[in-house]
């Protein structure tokens, strides 16, 4: 009788132990689902973000993947737009089954999305610097990026060091531009700066001279444009055309993308733009992960490119930390985490409101982007007032 007792426990330990090893061996891939802007006007920075969301994702599988498992990209075109964003996010978390997020691009496109990412509990480390989405309403969305109200902070204290007093700000009428021309507004307020001119304009203008031509009869000292890519060469051009003349301009994105000087040539000497990232920066692992970036896509990666990268491996580090993909334990490791990345200090407050990351000032200077401020992490030393338009 003992023996046959015996016997059975044994066959029921091989059985477990077997399902057991079944289990440590799953090495179903882990879909990871995003969708992001590979195509339209807004797609030059989306596509750098998206390299870099690859270039970390290559490399954890290289390490062993995430518990083990090696990680499967899902990946969609929303155009820039935010009603096709919601309907591949539904897609995502219901025909894919996606087992992890990582937001769009885009201010507008991450709100539009937010409320389907919150009921479903996913946890998305999201790209949008815009501060509401990160109040409380929406904890499973983690602030992998710059406070947008803070973009513009070296440019206005680099004006407010030369003695620069008056600024015309133009802001596209979306999401993102206007929370960083209301926080360009603070910011020289606590300067004691003036803001002489404050208009927006239309996503789809491609005609500045009216807008440009008007903000200069006010005289600024600095012209600052709440921009994207598009606007900024088109704000450029038309000041150039018009000769409208300013001791320093100042965009947010724009400058920070090689396609500004190969669009605007000559024109771009001179302007100036916020980055969130540089690849001289000497943070942590940045040299490595440049000389990766550029083995693999063949160009210097842009701060939504690291941004990215950064978002991606502490999405990985904080998953096998867990040691699952239960999306609670995911979301109350994330906001505890206090690391230092590629872009900077990374942390959160328990809203997933980033608090780490800074931002710089940099000046295109001889066909080339420098960074020039704040002076102790500056590649090359700017260079005010304005010259005459080459």
């Amino acid at each position: 009788m003992f023996s046959r007792v015996g016997c059975i426990v044994a066959v029921v330990g091989v059985a477990i132990a077997g399902i057991t090893g079944a289990v440590a061996q799953d090495k179903t891939p882990i879909k990871l689902g995003f969708a992001i802007t590979q195509t339209g006007p807004y797609s030059p920075p989306a596509l750098f973000e998206l390299h870099g969301y690859e270039l970390a994702v290559d490399q954890i599988n290289q390490a062993g993947g995430l518990l083990g498992r090696p990680v499967e990209i899902v990946k969609y075109d929303d155009q820039g737009n935010p009603s096709t964003a919601v309907q591949l996010y539904q897609k995502l978390l219901t025909d894919d089954k996606v087992d992890l997020l990582l937001s769009p691009y885009e201010a507008d496109l991450v709100a539009a999305v937010a409320p389907i990412v919150n009921r479903a509990q996913k946890v998305m480390p999201s790209l949008s610097a815009n501060v509401d989405v990160y109040s409380g309403k929406f904890p499973y969305l983690m602030q992998s990026i710059t406070q947008t109200g803070r973009y513009m902070e070296p440019v206005i204290e680099l004006a407010a060091a030369m003695g620069y007093k008056t600024i015309a700000l133009l802001v596209q009428n979306t999401q993102f531009p206007k929370e960083l021309g209301a926080g360009v507004v603070a910011l020289a307020k606590e300067k004691g700066m003036e803001i002489v001119f404050d208009e927006s304009y239309p996503p789809n203008t491609t005609d500045f001279s009216a807008l440009v031509l008007k903000a200069g009869e006010t005289k600024p000292d600095v012209i600052v444009g709440a921009t994207y890519l598009a606007d900024a060469q088109g704000i450029v051009r038309a000041a150039k055309a018009q000769n409208v003349q300013a001791k320093m301009f100042a965009f947010s994105i724009g400058p920070v993308e090689p396609e500004f000087y190969r669009g605007l040539g000559t024109a771009a000497e001179q302007m100036f733009g916020t980055t969130l990232y540089f690849k001289s920066l000497k943070t942590e692992g940045n040299t490595a992960f440049v000389a990766a970036y550029k083995a693999k896509y063949n160009v210097d990666p842009d701060y939504h490119a690291a941004i990215a990268y950064a978002s991606m491996k502490i999405f990985g580090q904080v998953i096998n930390k867990v040691g699952s993909l239960d999306q609670k334990k995911i979301r109350d490791e994330f906001v505890k985490t206090d690391v230092q990345t590629v872009v900077g200090h990374y942390k959160l407050n328990q809203n997933g409101l980033q608090l780490g990351y800074t931002s710089y000032a940099l000046q295109w200077l001889k066909g080339q982007q420098e960074l020039v401020w704040p002076k102790d992490q500056a590649t090359a030393s700017y260079v005010l007032p304005h010259s005459a338009w080459q």
